[in-house]
């Protein structure tokens, strides 16, 4: 009977700490089209869907806006790393209004920098997009190329971007 129930606390460690690993499993969105069109990115389903269905995200040239009339709200994180965002904060969240964007755009400014030399567009180094879905649910999100097929200076307006549900 002992060694069955030290078994049982054995196995129910590795199940919590495999949901703990299933909700930091980052995936990865390559060449979402948002050059010739606004594109609708729901982080729950995992894929692009029509503005009349629940979007999260909403991608337009170097623009991330966010549903705000189903109440999606986010943050931008600097100085960091995707890696070491693993927690959700409880606080800071805002949502996009007609006049402010919670991710803003400009080079700079949002998750992106232009070089006018090269006019190369390249995501800042650290910087990490939170968003609160409708549902209550965290994700992280890292811009990783705006190019396609990740290749600079490729095609422009692809997005490229890896994001995680957080505890």
């Amino acid at each position: 009977m002992d060694f069955n129930l030290k078994t049982l606390s054995i196995l129910s460690i590795f199940l919590f700490a495999g949901q703990a690993v299933l909700a930091q499993t980052a995936k990865t969105e390559k060449n979402l089209d948002a050059k010739s069109k606004t594109t609708f990115y729901s982080l729950t389903d995992g894929k692009t869907v029509k503005e009349a269905e629940n979007w999260d995200l909403a991608f337009n040239t170097t623009t991330i806006k966010l549903n705000s009339k189903h109440k999606v709200a986010g943050q931008m994180l600097s100085n960091t790393s995707f890696d070491k965002v693993s927690k959700a904060p409880e606080n800071g969240y805002k949502e996009d209004t007609q006049s402010t964007s919670v991710i803003p755009t400009g080079s700079g400014k949002g998750w992106y920098n232009y070089d006018m030399a090269s006019h190369a567009l390249t995501p800042i180094d650290g910087k990490i997009i939170l968003i609160r879905t409708a549902t209550g649910k965290q994700y992280k999100i890292q811009v990783l190329s705006y190019y396609f097929d990740e290749q600079d200076y490729n095609d422009t307006g692809f997005y490229t971007f890896k994001y995680a549900l957080l505890k």
